[in-house]
């Protein structure tokens, strides 16, 4: 008997998926002794589970038939008004519910967009690197990606016009650009507002799809707020996702997607044949989190708890990293990106990593075309403080070793 019989019945799109790199770095590093970088996921200590308990408790009181029950596809009009008025605010003066789903997560929102506008053979365009959730998402429809180098000021798009060119010359149908504008993940950099309308140019010159993926945006440090590419967006091409992971809770796996109302409609029909609905109790909790004016709370206590955590970390690496390495100052969010010199493996510092019980995550499962082998990613989101300087003074450590015996 095979090892596994249904394999010949697997469709193509699954075969050739890939598992998420960092979900099994996660599970590999799992030991309580091991002191983890790796993981992109809030912190804890920042949970309002006092607040949520008693707002849980006067909800099933209340109104416990309502918070119970089927909810619509769309999601909660009172929620999706709440949501809309947010981005009212955001320079989207027209937003209304009609132009909100919620989602499980802005994840869903991704694959959501993807069944609605990628066929078989479509190109996307993502960064390298970029955070694999959207090729996955473009891949899960027989897509295909391409990419283009992600410098400092995020997305090069002198690069992304030639790309465009080189494809449709090839015969390929370019159908959009996936895009992280803020604290991109994984390397915590920021489209600068310049690159933001060079895009959105090249996306109305060649009638394109933006994938417009901001869950980091409301963790912002330090600098200015950059318009979206969904309020520079003049023809409804924008989809645009956001997340309450970062700012709310993970757990409840809660997110929107924005649009114009027929793109958005599209996106509904697809969600009531995948799980007909999101879930209901978190909705109702979210949406009396954001009327009692915690949301906004928890957003400004998130960057002042993050911030910490972000330059006590870059404190701890300009301590221990050897010049030959370099990294990023991001902005806000959750990352910081390294990298080594040319002829490095970054794998192979993980490997030995993790034989001193310390962990990271590796930069080459973030490129689509398989470079970035002297790259990794730090995050300083869950680690506390004695943890996240003992393990950056020994990646240190291990970084000075390997250039000690080139």
């Amino acid at each position: 008997m095979p090892k596994d019989p249904l394999t010949h019945l697997y469709s193509h799109e699954t075969l050739t998926a890939q598992p998420s790199a960092i979900r099994d770095i996660c599970a590999l590093v799992a030991r309580p002794q091991v002191r983890s970088l790796a993981g992109g996921w809030p912190d804890p200590a920042k949970f309002p589970i006092k607040a949520i308990r008693r707002i849980l408790d006067d909800l099933l009181t209340k109104q416990g038939d309502q918070l119970l029950q089927y909810g619509s596809t769309e999601g909660l009009e009172d929620l999706r008004k709440v949501l809309a008025e947010r981005m009212q605010t955001e320079g989207l003066t027209d937003a209304a519910p009609d132009n909100l789903i919620i989602t499980h997560g802005s994840a869903q929102g991704m694959h959501l967009a993807a069944q609605v506008f990628i066929n078989r053979e479509d190109v996307v365009i993502v960064g390298l690197p970029t955070y694999f959730g959207g090729p996955g998402a473009i891949h899960s429809r027989g897509g295909n990606v391409v990419g283009v180098p992600v410098d400092r000021d995020g997305l090069n798009p002198n690069r992304l016009r030639q790309e465009i060119k080189r494809l449709n010359v090839a015969g390929k149908r370019v159908k959009g650009i996936y895009v992280i504008p803020n604290f991109q993940n994984p390397t915590g950099v920021t489209l600068g507002f310049e690159r933001r309308r060079q895009i959105m140019d090249m996306a109305e010159t060649h009638d394109l799809v933006i994938f417009e993926d901001d869950p980091y945006v409301d963790l912002r440090f330090e600098g200015k707020h950059l318009p979206s590419l969904k309020s520079m967006d003049r023809t409804g091409r924008v989809i645009h996702l956001r997340s309450l992971s970062k700012t709310f809770v993970p757990g409840v796996r809660l997110g929107w997607a924005f649009g114009e109302s027929g793109a958005i409609r599209q996106m509904v029909v697809a969600k009531q044949f995948s799980d007909a609905a999101t879930n209901t109790p978190a909705q109702y909790i979210l949406l009396e989190f954001i009327r009692l004016g915690l949301l906004d709370k928890q957003i400004q206590e998130n960057i002042k708890f993050y911030r910490a955590k972000r330059d006590f970390m870059l404190a701890q690496m300009d301590r221990h990293f050897p010049r030959e390495a370099t990294w990023n100052r991001p902005q806000g969010g959750f990352f910081i990106f390294v990298k080594l010199p040319k002829n490095m493996d970054a794998d192979e510092l993980f490997q030995r990593a993790v034989d001193k019980d310390v962990a990271f995550v590796t930069g080459q499962p973030f490129f689509v075309d398989g470079s970035g082998q002297n790259t990794f990613r730090l995050s300083y989101s869950q680690v506390g403080e004695e943890d996240m300087e003992a393990a950056i003074r020994e990646i240190g450590n291990l970084i000075k070793d390997s250039l000690a015996g080139r």
